[in-house]
C-alpha cells in the first residue's frame, strides 16, 4: 500500500518489513525481525525510536540507509520526498545517502577511522557526494565544527585526541556535511556522562530547529526521548506497538509494554525519599562493620610529551588521576562512586583491586593495609575483592561455556575441590543471581544468553569464590532498561543482611540513588561530596553535584519543558 503524497513529509517508512536469512540449504531459517513499521516525519520533527535490544530499532534505520547485511529481505517503502528510494536497491538508495538522509552511529571511536584527522573525514563525504572540494571544502569543515562546538583547530586531530563527548560532535558534523533533511542518531549518547550526553541532545535539538533537520532518535531511554523528541514511537519484536505524542506516551500509554518501560525508569525524586534501614545511616554501626576503609589515596601516571621521549624513558610531567580520596564501606552496604567520564572512579577501584600502586594514602581490607602489597602478597587475598565489569560481551571468554566460566576462578586460586563439590559451588553461584535450574545455564556459550544472563554469568564467577567485596564498574550501562533493573535488584538483595559489601561506579545519579545506601561524587581525581541519598540528591552542596543532577533526562516531558535532558 502506497502512502498517499504528503508536501509536508520529508520522510516515510511505509509498511517496513525486514526478514534474516541465516544458514544454507536444508539448515536455513529465516527470522522476521521488523514487522509492519510504519512512521512519519515532517521537516523539523524529532520522533524518538524506543524499545530494548532485539526490538528492531536499529534495523529500521539501517534498512532506510540501505546499509543492512546482504542476508537481509526488505519490504515496504522508504519515501524521501514521496520517492520511494527502496524500488531499485543499491542503485536508488546510494544517491541519497549521506546527501539527502545521513545518520550518527553509535560508539563514535569505533565509527571514525583512527588514522585520518577529522576535518580529513569530514571533507571526504563532501568530495564524494560532489558538495565541495578543496579550499571550498576546507571552509566547510571549519563551518560545520563551529556549529557543532568543536574550534577549527579540531580539524587537525586525530580521534583519540579527542574526548568521548567531541567525538560524538564530530560524528555529527559529519553527518550534516551533504546538508541532509533527514538524521537518524542510533544511541548517540551510550556511555556518556550525564553532562555530556546532556549537551549532545541539545545539539541535536538546536541543529534540528536551525536547520528544519527531521530527526529520528533511536534510544532505550525514554527519558532522553522525553527531554529531546515531541513524538515516541515504542517497539516490541520487530514491531511498533504505540506512537504519538511524548506526553500521551507518559500520561496516558496504552500498551502494557510502554506502561512497563515508563515503570522501569529510574525516578530520582522518589529513591531520595524513600525509607532506609537505621544500619545504613548510623555512623557508629557504618564503623564497626567497616569492611573497606580508603585513606587519601593518591594515584599518579608519568606522561611523556612525545614517543621519543616515552622510548627514552624521559618523562616530562605526571598526571594526578587520583587525590587524596577517602571512602569506607561496611558490611552489607552498597557505596555508589559517581562522577563523569574521567573524574578518576575507574583507577580507584585498580587502586583497591591492587592492579596500580598508589604514591600515597592506605587502603585497608578487613583492617589490613594493602596499599604497599606487591603481586605475590595481593594473590591470596584476590579472593576476597572480586570485580564485575562494564561490558558483559567482552566480560566472559566466548570459548568457554558457563561451567567453565564459574570454574575456572577456583582453578586458579587453588580450590582444588571434587568434580562433585565444584559442581556443588557452580550451582550455588548460579542460583544466588537467579539463573536456576543451573542444569539450564551450565552447558550454554555466552552467545547463547541474552545481554542481562551474560551480566548474571559474570556476577555468579565473581560470587563462587565468596568475596567480602564487590566492586562494580558501571555494571549495567551497556543494559536495556528493563535488564538493568533486574540486576541491580539482584546486587540489592546479594548485598542485604550478608557480609558482602558492594562499591558501584556509575555516572548515572539515578542508580545511585535508587538501589546505594551512600553516595560519594568525584570530580577531576577529587571527592566533592558524600553522604545519604537524601542529603546528596534533595540538599547537594558542590556544584558539579547540581550540576549532575540537573542532567539527568526525566520521563516526565513537561519536567524539562525547553531545556533537553533536564
Amino acid at each position: 500500500m502506497t502512502a498517499p503524497a504528503n508536501p509536508e513529509r520529508v520522510l516515510a517508512i511505509n509498511d517496513l518489513n525486514v526478514w534474516f536469512n541465516t544458514g544454507r540449504g536444508a539448515a536455513q531459517t529465516t527470522s522476521h525481525v521488523v514487522r509492519g513499521v510504519t512512521l512519519n516525519l515532517a521537516p523539523g520533527d524529532r520522533l524518538g525510536l524506543v524499545g530494548e535490544s532485539g526490538s528492531g530499532k536499529t534495523t529500521t534505520i539501517l534498512a532506510a540507509m540501505g546499509l543492512l547485511p546482504s542476508s537481509a529481505e526488505v519490504a515496504g517503502q522508504i519515501l524521501l520526498n514521496d520517492r520511494d528510494i527502496l524500488r531499485g536497491g543499491e542503485q536508488t538508495v546510494a544517491p541519497h545517502r549521506w546527501k539527502d538522509i545521513s545518520m550518527v552511529f553509535q560508539g563514535a571511536m569505533s565509527a571514525l577511522n583512527p588514522v585520518r584527522t577529522i576535518g580529513w573525514q569530514i571533507a571526504e563525504a563532501m568530495q564524494i557526494h560532489g558538495i565541495a572540494k578543496g579550499e571550498d571544502a576546507r571552509h566547510r569543515v571549519a563551518g560545520l565544527l563551529d556549529l557543532v562546538g568543536i574550534r577549527q583547530t579540531g580539524a587537525s586531530q586525530y580521534p583519540h585526541q579527542m574526548s568521548g563527548g567531541m567525538r560524538q560532535r564530530a560524528m555529527i558534523a559529519m553527518a550534516l556535511a551533504c546538508e541532509p533533511r533527514v538524521l537518524l542518531a542510533d544511541e548517540p549518547t551510550t556511555a556518556l556522562d550525564v553532562i555530556v550526553q546532556r549537551q549532545i541532545l541539545q545539539l541535536l535539538v538546536d541543529l534540528s530547529e536551525r536547520l528544519n533537520l527531521a530527526l529520528i532518535l533511536v534510544t532505550h531511554d525514554l527519558g532522553v526521548v522525553a527531554q529531546t523528541c515531541q513524538h515516541g514511537a515504542v517497539m516490541l519484536d520487530g514491531e511498533v506497538v504505540e506512537q504519538g505524542p511524548v506526553s500521551d506516551l507518559y500520561r496516558q500509554p496504552r500498551h502494557p509494554y510502554t506502561r512497563r518501560l515508563f515503570e522501569a525508569a529510574p525516578d530520582i525524586r522518589a529513591a531520595a525519599t524513600r525509607p532506609r534501614a537505621a544500619a545504613d545511616t548510623d555512623p557508629r554501626q557504618l564503623k564497626a562493620d567497616r569492611l573497606l576503609s580508603v585513606n587519601g589515596l593518591t594515584v599518579s601516571y608519568l606522561r611523556s610529551r612525545t614517543f621519543k621521549d616515552y622510548f627514552r624513558g624521559r618523562h616530562q610531567d605526571a598526571l594526578i588521576a587520583v587525590n587524596d580520596f577517602s571512602l569506607t564501606v561496611a558490611r552489607g552496604e552498597m557505596v555508589a562512586l559517581v562522577g563523569g567520564s574521567g573524574s578518576g572512579k575507574t583507577t580507584a577501584l585498580q587502586a583497591i583491586l591492587g592492579m596500580v600502586r598508589p604514591v600515597r594514602g592506605s587502603i585497608l581490607l578487613n583492617g589490613r593495609d594493602v596499599s604497599t602489597l606487591g603481586h605475590r602478597q595481593w594473590r591470596p587475598l584476590r579472593r576476597q575483592v572480586q570485580m564485575i565489569y562494564q561490558d558483559p560481551y567482552e566480560a566472559l571468554d566466548l570459548r568457554f561455556r558457563v561451567r567453565s566460566t564459574l570454574e575456572e576462578p577456583l582453578w586458579a586460586h587453588g580450590i582444588r575441590t571434587s568434580a562433585k563439590e565444584r559442581e556443588a559451588l557452580v550451582a550455588e553461584a548460579l542460583d544466588r543471581v537467579e539463573l536456576s535450574p543451573a542444569d539450564q545455564y551450565l552447558n550454554r556459550f555466552p552467545h547463547e544468553l541474552s545481554g542481562g544472563q551474560r551480566q548474571r554469568v559474570a556476577i555468579a564467577a565473581s560470587l563462587v569464590l565468596r568475596p567480602h567485596l564487590l566492586l562494580a564498574d558501571e555494571p549495567v550501562s551497556m543494559l536495556d532498561v528493563s535488564v538493568r533493573n533486574g540486576v541491580l535488584q539482584l546486587l540489592d538483595r546479594l548485598r542485604s543482611g550478608s557480609e558482602m559489601g558492594i562499591l558501584m561506579v556509575t555516572h548515572d545519579l539515578s542508580t545511585a540513588a535508587a538501589y546505594a545506601d551512600r553516595i560519594v561524587v568525584m570530580n577531576k581525581g577529587r571527592i566533592v561530596e558524600q553522604g545519604g541519598i537524601a542529603e546528596v540528591v534533595t540538599r547537594p552542596r558542590d556544584a558539579y553535584t547540581k550540576a549532575l543532577l540537573a542532567s539527568i533526562p526525566d520521563p516526565d516531558p513537561e519536567a524539562g519543558k525547553g531545556d533537553p535532558a533536564g
